[in-house]
């Protein structure tokens, strides 16, 4: 089956990839066109974006988190009835987890399904040598070919005359986009990237579309993005028969979509509260509280007592529920942060603290240390537990270093911990431990 797709990579993070590739879904859509929106790797900020000026849900491509096989069911299922899909890269087009194969990078994840890759580079303060650069990639891109190459941070038309005839000349590679500095809108950021999707006005996505249509090909784009795809065979959910209570309001929205499908196929009926709002989750079969900012909104979620009533009954009862991140910091006693204490759920006897600098950052696997859990995920956090006076439940091993450290609690069928779990293959037993199925 043909379709269009195409991956946006870069030399490195901060090159402008997200904002270009927002604007290019958004400038997409309003030319009519349906998009599948993806991101490689763990991310759920920048993803959200995505989803956002698509439209639709955004999955993450990630070659950690699953296999090849099921990578290749999740980019197909969610391009099925859409007509391009648009692929923003992680860090660097290289930058994985291992530096013979580039395990876990954008790299691999374009050679897995023969996606065309368009390279943006950052080349503010640089000319001809953008060319050297953009040429060692391309040359050792081997099993992904780079079909072209967007300029950003241009600092004139000169320049980007210049950097674009060099880039032309020495490695036959067309630019296909010039984009002059503060050309386009930036997301403000906070200490874990840029502002959630939830915070942001419709108008900004409608700009930077327009934006990104003035300064990029988007016609010679769609010309060299023809893949083939293998179809898959599509599962229909059964019908729900229970329900999953997931957490979102500003506070909580770190998802992954992949796992709010996985309840789907479960059985589950999806519903959404807000802690922030103290809104229960009175009859749930399930509940899901994700990662976000509730460090932010510390005074009033310390406020939300009936949300944390029932929790608590929810747990008691022996019901399933996930905790990951700051939803695990929501159920903890309390959190201090800028030498204030709010008292919090009090589900597990710790206290967390904010800190003024990463604590963890990298993908890990998770292992119960009484309990047959298993489970691959992510961590990125600036927080950390203290005062714990309980034990910890979860073993986790740094997929990139092997070094381990204790984390997480489990009460009943309630699991919490700081990792961001994915509910592939490699995270059976945690389904099988909360659902009592396998995937």
């Amino acid at each position: 089956m043909s379709k269009k797709a195409f991956l946006i990579a870069s030399d490195k993070s901060n090159s402008g990839k997200t904002t270009i590739t927002t604007g290019i879904i958004s400038a997409l859509k309003k030319r009519g066109f349906s998009i599948a929106p993806f991101k490689c790797g763990p991310d759920y900020i920048d993803t959200f974006h995505l989803s956002r000026a698509a439209g639709c849900p955004a999955y993450n491509l990630d070659t950690i988190f699953e296999n090849e096989i099921e990578l290749r069911e999740t980019f197909t299922h969610a391009l099925r009835d859409k007509s391009i899909g648009v692929v923003e890269g992680v860090m660097g087009y290289f930058d994985g987890v291992h530096y013979k194969n580039f395990k876990g990078s954008s790299y691999e994840v374009a050679s897995i399904l023969g996606l065309p890759v368009l390279l943006v580079v950052d080349v503010w303060s640089s000319s001809f040598s953008a060319a050297a650069l953009i040429k060692g990639i391309v040359d050792l891109s081997k099993n992904a070919q780079i079909k072209g190459v967007i300029l950003n941070n241009v600092a004139s038309e000169a320049h980007g005359e210049m950097v674009s005839k060099a880039v032309e000349y020495h490695t036959g590679t067309k630019v296909l986009g010039v984009v002059k500095r503060n050309e386009l809108l930036a997301l403000p950021s906070r200490h874990l990237g840029v502002y959630t999707a939830i915070e942001v006005e419709d108008s900004f996505y409608q700009r930077l579309g327009e934006a990104v249509s003035r300064s990029i090909d988007l016609d010679t784009i769609l010309e060299l993005s023809d893949v083939d795809i293998k179809e898959t065979q599509i599962k229909i959910p059964p019908k729900p028969f229970k329900s999953a209570f997931i957490a979102f309001d500003k506070a909580f929205n770190f998802y992954y979509q992949h796992n709010i499908d996985v309840l789907a196929k479960l059985g589950f009926e999806i519903k959404y509260f807000s802690p922030l709002n103290n809104e229960t989750v009175d009859n749930a079969d399930f509940v899901y509280l994700g990662g976000g900012y509730p460090e932010l909104f510390a005074e009033r979620l310390s406020n939300s007592k009936s949300t944390m009533e029932s929790i608590r009954d929810h747990i008691n009862e022996g019901k399933p529920l996930l905790a990951e991140c700051g939803g695990m910091i929501y159920l903890t006693k309390g959190l201090f942060k800028e030498g204030k204490f709010f008292d919090l759920g009090g589900i597990f006897d710790a206290k967390c603290e904010m800190t003024d600098h990463i604590e963890a950052l990298g993908y890990v696997f998770a292992e119960g240390l009484e309990f047959e859990i298993e489970g691959v995920g992510h961590q990125f956090r600036y927080s950390r537990l203290i005062d714990v006076r309980e034990p910890f439940a979860l073993r986790i091993k740094r997929v990139d270093s092997n070094k381990e450290f204790f984390d997480g609690f489990i009460k009943n069928k309630a699991v919490a911990g700081y990792t961001h779990f994915y509910f592939s293959s490699k995270s059976n037993t945690l389904i099988k431990f909360l659902f009592g199925n396998d995937l």
